[in-house]
């Protein structure tokens, strides 16, 4: 839709624009990249194969849809995650569909499970070569009114994990030659928002923290990225928005915010992905940005 707008200097000079209203986002998952089910029938490239992967936090949302993907491109799939429920029902979902899949109950801020989670898929699958950290939490809440306790849980989930996990799975990457390391960020890395301190700062560590890994392990053929993820439809948002007074109302500052909405889980699978797989081969150190267009207003 048109419409226009005179602009004046104020000196005798003006000039109308015209003006294009913006159309809605097209929808994201089957609209966007394809689903999950379309990558059954249509994405079975085997861009993963012989790869063995590990994901944290990979119960639920976009761990658990990378789970499916990966599998679904030949990677055999190790999925961590302090939920067994949750990480056992996505590990037969994946079995059930042909893949190959592990699940290994882990705390990843515990040094002594995450070393017994190695173990394990060293054991079951083989050494890995691609390693996720997609686990984290969000506290949300202003800076005077977050407990010491929750600030510091919110760095042991978001930021200390990835260098626990790591430590444990870059000696086991080196003795077959490499792999590429994937550590979830955010698109809040870069943008402040006044409910999220220690959110934001947390992602914002994790993309700095990965250009370090980048640097000093490239020698070792271990290529390290951050993902930065903009606000995805899964069942942490959907929890959000239900602890808001006006739900709807916030959805909607939320998806407007995005000029092309809200994401859907797949959406950041398809990125990681990528990111596992050959194909990124010459990409090390960089934030790989799927935030819908937030960044770029």
């Amino acid at each position: 839709m048109k419409g226009s707008v005179t602009l004046s200097c104020g000196a005798g000079w003006e000039k109308t624009l015209t003006t294009h209203k913006k159309p809605p986002p097209k929808p994201h998952g089957n609209g966007g990249y394809p689903s999950c089910e379309d990558s059954k029938r249509i994405h079975m490239a085997n861009r993963l194969k012989d790869k063995i992967a590990i994901i944290t936090g990979a119960a639920r949302g976009i761990g658990a849809k990378s789970a499916e993907l990966f599998a679904g491109e030949g990677a055999a799939v190790a999925i961590w995650d302090i939920n067994a429920e949750r990480g056992e029902a996505t590990t037969q979902q994946i079995q059930a569909s042909g893949g190959t899949a592990l699940f290994c109950e882990c705390d990843v801020t515990d040094t002594a499970q995450i070393e017994s989670a190695a173990a394990q898929v060293t054991s079951e699958l083989g050494a890995p070569n691609v390693l996720f950290n997609n686990a984290g939490i969000a506290v949300v809440g202003e800076l005077e009114d977050i407990s010491e306790e929750e600030w510091d849980r919110q760095y042991a989930v978001n930021v200390k994990s990835i260098y626990l996990v790591s430590r444990a799975i870059i000696p086991l990457m080196r003795e077959v030659g490499g792999g590429s390391i994937i550590n979830m960020a955010s698109e809040s890395a870069y943008v402040g928002f006044p409910m999220h301190p220690a959110y934001t700062s947390s992602k914002a560590a994790v993309v700095h923290l990965s250009r370090s890994m980048a640097v000093r392990y490239a020698e070792d053929n271990i290529r390290v990225n951050s993902l930065c993820p903009g606000t995805i439809n899964t069942e942490l948002y959907q929890e959000f928005l239900s602890k808001q007074p006006d739900p709807e109302a916030i959805n909607k500052e939320i998806k407007e915010m995005h000029p092309l909405g809200i994401g859907e889980p797949e959406d950041i699978a398809w990125a990681a992905v990528y990111l596992a797989s050959d194909e990124s081969r010459y990409m090390t150190g960089a934030p790989m940005l799927v935030e819908g267009g937030i960044l770029s207003l």
